[in-house]
This record gives C-alpha cells, sequence and structure tokens, in this order.
C-alpha cells in the first residue's frame, strides 16, 4: 500500500492524495505521481511510447 508522502518512482516526488497508476502493465500496478500519469497519457495519445521503467530519471540514478 501506498501513501502520499512516498515517492514516485518515475521523478521522486511525493505521489500525493491520489495517484495515477503508470501505463507501464496492462494491470497498472506501479503508482506514479499525478504528473507523471499526465505525462504518460499525454505520451500515449500523441503515439509516443511509454518510457520504460529503467530509463525514468530516478532509476537512472540509483
Amino acid at each position: 500500500m501506498t501513501t502520499p508522502t512516498d515517492p514516485c518512482p518515475r521523478c521522486g516526488h511525493p505521489l500525493g492524495d491520489h495517484p495515477a497508476r503508470s501505463r507501464m502493465t496492462r494491470a497498472r500496478t506501479v503508482a506514479i505521481c499525478t504528473p507523471c500519469g499526465q505525462h504518460e497519457a499525454d505520451r500515449q495519445a500523441r503515439g509516443l511510447a511509454p518510457i520504460p521503467p529503467g530509463e525514468w530519471p530516478l532509476r537512472r540514478a540509483a
């Protein structure tokens, strides 16, 4: 279970009260913050592939 203060795995900012679900999996089980969810939705609407988790900025820094 996630909490609003948990970091978004995409950007590191807090997930917030209403996190989105990453479009990376059909089950959409990865919680991400609302701005990152909007970014994924925008990419999908433009016909662009989602950014793989291994290329998320926070994952690259680890």
